[in-house]
């Protein structure tokens, strides 16, 4: 059974017909091969822009099985909505081609795919990874079509849950709540995080607590500056780097010596720096780039004293996971799944620079603290184990799979898509 998936990031052919991800995305063929337990063929539904020499990423995406079907790689909603024609064919032509179909949203691919697929009155699933309407709340992305595509965005989505044959949501509740499913729909969670080699041992996790042991008398005279981390695209500021700069610059003026990476890349990046020259930050913050997934990420969070991740929107942050599977200490904002990872004490509202920059005092004050935050972290992270997720995804796709070409039938496109996206 072949099958069709959408997904938001972009991608790139190179001239022997290979496809890369494209920074800062880090979705190669690995990501693709659970489907592949299910399904005989996977049909990825993506934005492919064509680049002779495309060396984006040290592996590829696609790969035995695993094919892309190319849409134009369209910039930002004015880009999209001059592009809808072609887009809209595009998507027509992959949806015949297939027996299945799993609609990854939020996003305008996954709306539009839904659309051609309401038309032929077929069972689709639907992989709820994030909140359209807190993405595009204020501060996050920059754009006059902001406020129209967040009410659209949102109402369809909800639409497209209710309406799915089978829903898996990368949250335990936070998603489901604002986003439920349909009363005969199939539901799952199922985190789409791989945690494979990145969890400890009991080993390196003593280390570091016997570490923060040997900090706890440093304070604020540290014989080195604290170690923060922030993992996040810079393609937007919904992961809120910004914030993070904004408490951090607040920290330093009181004294704490700090020392902030920045792992990430997009086109928010050379706004960012001028934001971190402006605040003063020019010899304490460091933008590392987009970070290969592995080794490299796990090596930064081993170096790290404390991981923050101030976002303003999420669905379940793969990048808090993997800090905790490293046994730090962290710090986030009390949005989308967040709630289920921290308890309360580790986290501040979204967009308050000024009540992340007192919890980083707070926190990097009380090293026992850290040491309880440490362990606690690298026990819930054992959840996400792939022992864990591999048995529950498997289920969701064979779910899926039976479920495709004999499921309920969807709603007639007159019962209120939103056709501006």
């Amino acid at each position: 059974m072949r099958l069709l998936v959408t997904i938001e990031h972009h991608f790139r052919r190179d001239s022997q017909g290979r496809v890369f991800p494209a920074p800062p995305s880090i979705v190669d063929y690995s990501f693709w091969r659970r489907y592949l337990d299910v399904f005989s063929e996977v049909l990825v539904l993506a934005r492919v822009r064509r680049a002779p020499e495309a060396k984006a990423a040290a592996s590829r995406a696609d790969g035995p099985g695993v094919a892309f079907f190319d849409l134009p790689d369209y910039l930002g909603p004015w880009e999209y909505v001059w592009r809808i024609p072609t887009l809209r064919r595009r998507v027509r032509e992959a949806v015949a081609s297939v027996d299945a179909f799993i609609l990854r949203v939020p996003g305008a691919i996954s709306q539009l795919a839904w659309r051609e697929i309401r038309k032929k009155g077929v069972p689709f699933a639907v992989e709820v990874v994030g909140d359209p309407w807190d993405a595009l709340s204020p501060g996050g992305v920059r754009t006059l079509l902001r406020p129209v595509f967040r009410r659209l965005w949102s109402r369809n989505q909800e639409l497209m849950c209710g309406e799915a044959s089978a829903a898996s949501y990368v949250t335990r509740a936070a998603l489901q709540r604002r986003y439920p499913p349909g009363p005969s729909t199939w539901t799952a969670s199922v985190s789409s995080i791989d945690l494979r080699d990145g969890l400890v041992g009991t080993d390196k996790l003593e280390a570091r607590i016997a570490e923060l042991r040997r900090s706890r008398g440093r304070g604020g005279s540290a014989e080195r500056p604290w170690r923060v981390a922030f993992l996040g695209t810079l393609t937007s500021l919904y992961k809120g780097p910004d914030v993070l700069l904004n408490a951090v610059a607040f920290c330093v003026k009181g004294c704490l010596q700090l020392d902030v990476a920045i792992a990430g890349e997009g086109k928010c990046r050379p706004e960012l720096e001028r934001l971190a020259a402006k605040l003063g930050l020019t010899g304490s913050a460091r933008f590392l780039g987009a970070l290969p997934a592995g080794e490299p990420v796990r090596a930064l969070l081993d170096d790290t004293d404390l991981f923050v991740l101030p976002s303003r929107t999420e669905g379940l942050p793969r990048s808090l996971i993997e800090a905790m599977a490293r046994g730090c200490p962290c710090i986030g904002s009390s949005v989308g799944g967040i709630p289920e990872l921290l308890p309360p004490e580790d986290m501040v509202r979204p967009g308050d620079a000024d009540a992340l920059a007192r919890k980083i005092i707070e926190v990097l004050g009380d090293p026992g603290r850290m040491e309880r935050m440490a362990r606690r972290n690298w026990e819930a992270a054992r959840e996400y184990l792939p022992e864990i997720l591999d048995r529950r995804r498997r289920e969701f796709y064979t779910k899926i799979r039976e479920l495709s070409g004999r499921g309920p039938r969807v709603a007639s496109l007159s019962s209120g898509v939103s056709e501006a996206v």
